[in-house]
């Protein structure tokens, strides 16, 4: 393949977990019962919004090195977020224990970040293969034109 081929497939990939991301977002954020909120439950839905630029950011991106790095910066900073934020245990049990104390419709909301969550995890481990995939149509390129890549 080429890297604007390869590219191409990273572009659907990331489409597909800005998808994801946005049906999360929707979950933290429009599926948030009413009443007093949980303090982490309004840091998720921050970072829910902060993921949502990232991913626009990469999903607009060029075919070009710096485009790759900036897909690859988002990507990395979905990657964080999901495993810090959103499926950490602490985050977890802080939404469980809020969840808790407050009526059912909670725990039904909880289950559905959970849900979400790893509905991104699944994106997003495709867009990632597809990242490997255009660095090393990258490198072959860099090689190819004998920049010293293989040094």
């Amino acid at each position: 393949m080429t890297f604007r081929a390869e590219f191409a497939g990273l572009r659907a990939k990331v489409a597909l977990l800005a998808d994801a991301w946005h049906g999360l977002e929707l979950a933290v954020c429009e599926d948030r019962p009413p009443g007093d909120g949980l303090a982490v439950a309004d840091h998720l839905g921050d970072v829910a919004t902060e993921g949502t630029a990232e991913l626009l950011a990469a999903a607009r991106t060029p075919a070009t090195a710096e485009g790759l790095y900036t897909t690859a910066t988002a990507l990395l900073w979905i990657r964080r977020r999901i495993d810090d934020e959103y499926r950490s245990p602490a985050t977890v049990t802080a939404l469980l224990r809020g969840a808790r104390e407050r009526e059912a419709e909670w725990r039904g909301w909880v289950k559905g970040v959970r849900r979400g969550a790893d509905r991104c995890v699944d994106a997003l481990r495709d867009a990632e293969d597809a990242m490997l995939r255009c660095w090393r149509e990258a490198v072959e390129l860099a090689v190819l034109d004998g920049c010293g890549a293989d040094r």
